[in-house]
């Protein structure tokens, strides 16, 4: 099998989502598959083929004109110097992915799978140009991967006709761990950096408005806690949130540091006592695995695949998406828990994470649909 996998996420560029492509896909090409990845990125001007192990990226500079972008990579694609003979063509997140899938299925003539991440569904679903998209591509798709068994229901009733396959995200948790190093680093921190009594509340990745970075935020004063805790804010903040936040440094302890790279991150993850995850909408963000996997309880709203991912000790500590009273009462309830409480669901959460949330699991469910459709074409 080679695959074809179309994204407008994957490293250089930041965020879980390019994280996630990254780890997905050289997990299947140390499993076996050829994927050659067609990276649509505004960086650069000219195109780019670099050699990879089991496959090749294909570096693809795309301008105003998404016409014009997937006209050039077909030529790539079709000239006999570089034709390949592709079994499935995948798109895995942002618009031109999802706008070329049934174009490039029929004239590659492969099998298609939709990869659904993110803003692909909650936003594009609400855009009527982006939802017809959508449509055509899970029309053409004979697998449409979804992260999380609430996804699976929100797409089975609009489209009735998607043949659904549910993969939740993996992590590796021999190779995400704390060493002695980084928690002598973060206490370092927290004794240079003194709070008093409060509990230090991570959050982390793309701060923006559609992460309830605000909402939180503001309950946290309403609840009259900000006495209670303080924020450790790390990544690339909207300029909203900024300017929100700039007007409450006299009432909130917050810290802010600049975007990381995943592994950096391992010096702050000690620091915190929760990790909050207040989305108003999101799929399976890596930020909770991550805090999982370290044993690290969350505060969080329970939206797509987090109250799935949790177990039942975290369950006290979450709340619908957008319900103020039940944000204040969740911080309540954390503000409360005493150090061998966090640490009994610390632990859980750390175990549940290592039995059922695995990259090897990740890997085998993606192989299985890729197989799946092999067995298709040849009957």
């Amino acid at each position: 099998m080679r695959v074809l996998w179309l994204t407008e996420n994957y490293p250089p560029r930041r965020g879980g989502m390019s994280q996630a492509c990254d780890r997905i896909v050289c997990n299947l090409r140390q499993a076996g598959l050829i994927i050659d990845i067609a990276f649509f990125t505004n960086a650069g001007h000219s195109f780019k083929t670099v050699q990879q192990s089991n496959g090749r990226l294909l570096i693809v500079p795309s301008g105003d004109s998404p016409g014009h972008t997937l006209n050039c990579l077909y030529n790539y694609l079709s000239d006999p110097a570089n034709r390949l003979e592709y079994s499935h063509v995948v798109a895995f997140g942002g618009n031109l992915p999802v706008l070329a899938l049934p174009v490039f299925k029929a004239w590659l003539k492969t099998r298609a799978v939709t990869m659904l991440r993110g803003n692909d569904f909650d936003l594009g679903i609400f855009s009527a140009q982006r939802r017809a998209m959508l449509t055509d591509a899970l029309n053409i798709s004979e697998a449409t991967c979804v992260l999380s068994i609430e996804l699976q229901q929100k797409v089975a009733v609009l489209f009735p006709q998607a043949k659904l396959r549910l993969v939740a995200n993996g992590i590796d948790c021999d190779n995400w761990r704390c060493e002695s190093c980084d928690y002598a680093t973060a206490d370092n921190w927290k004794k240079q950096n003194p709070a008093g009594n409060r509990l230090t509340i991570g959050i982390i990745g793309q701060l923006k408005e559609k992460k309830g970075v605000i909402f939180f935020l503001e309950n946290v004063l309403r609840a009259n806690l900000h006495e209670s805790f303080r924020f450790l804010l790390i990544g690339d903040v909207e300029a909203q949130v900024q300017e929100w936040l700039n007007t409450r440094t006299d009432k909130l302890c917050v810290v802010q540091l600049p975007f990381l790279d995943r592994f950096e991150l391992l010096s702050w993850y000690p620091a915190c006592d929760y990790i909050a995850l207040p989305s108003h909408y999101d799929g399976m963000p890596n930020v909770l695995l991550e805090a999982g996997a370290l044993a690290i309880p969350v505060i969080a709203a329970r939206i797509g695949g987090i109250s799935e991912v949790l177990p039942e000790l975290l369950h006290e500590l979450t709340f619908h998406p957008g319900n103020a009273e039940g944000c204040r009462e969740t911080l309540w309830r954390a503000s409360r828990l005493t150090v061998e409480q966090r640490g009994r669901i610390g632990a859980s959460f750390s175990q549940h994470i290592a039995r059922h949330f695995t990259t090897g699991r990740e890997t085998e469910e993606y192989l299985k649909v890729f197989n799946d459709l092999k067995e298709l074409t040849s009957d």
